[in-house]
């Protein structure tokens, strides 16, 4: 798993270094949002979360670019019972922390231009390795004492696309706003999980 995307960012970096040549290379930094699927695995309901994201993109021919991002973030919850084993006690609660790692990288085209005052639009179609490193507490709730701890981990390669609009602020400065789709699945035990969702965020980049 992990070496198909090995070559995948090797290749991005290539390609990076090519563009920095040719003076089209561009650096984004979003805000995003995450609305993310309902994991059947740890029996999490569907979640809204935000989060911080980077991504590099570099012109190939003409108006087609690749592109490569990489986001990350903790999610922390507590509950009583250990539902995901189908097991309910009301002496015990866990204190979960899902740490969620999101690795993209694809081709993409614009139309358009990044200057002042001026509209492009990006389509943008590539892969996507998501990871969840699961990390689970449990303690009896009236005294505390620890019970047990538990790990899992969840991981997928999967398809990423989505449609941007950036409006240009300033000389090689924009704005950019757009949506995204990510699915990525795991099976553990027989259980199909999603995960990823879809995705919204807003940018701030620059091109050099």
């Amino acid at each position: 798993m992990k070496k198909p995307l090995g070559l995948v960012l090797l290749l991005l970096l290539f390609l990076n270094v090519q563009g920095v040549a040719r003076d089209r290379f561009i650096l984004t930094l979003y805000g995003d949002f995450l609305h993310m699927a309902a994991n059947s695995f740890t029996d999490q309901a569907a979640k809204n979360k935000i989060f911080f994201e980077a991504k590099a993109a570099v012109a190939v021919s003409g108006n087609f670019y690749a592109w490569a991002s990489h986001g990350y973030f903790p999610l922390r919850d507590t509950w009583t019972g250990w539902s995901s084993k189908a097991v309910f006690d009301k002496d015990v609660s866990t204190d979960r922390k899902l740490a969620k790692r999101i690795i993209g990288g694809g081709c993409g085209y614009f139309a358009g231009y990044f200057e002042p005052g001026q509209i492009a639009i990006r389509l943008e179609l590539g892969v996507c390795s998501i990871t969840n490193d699961i990390d689970s507490t449990v303690r009896y709730t009236e005294t505390s004492n620890l019970l047990r701890t538990d790990s899992a981990k969840q991981s997928g390669i999967g398809i990423k696309g989505g449609l941007a609009v950036t409006y240009g602020l300033y000389k090689n400065i924009f704005a950019e706003v757009n949506a995204n789709y990510l699915y990525a699945s795991d099976t553990i035990d027989g259980v199909r999980s999603n995960l990823g969702g879809f995705q919204a965020a807003l940018g701030l980049g620059i091109q050099f």
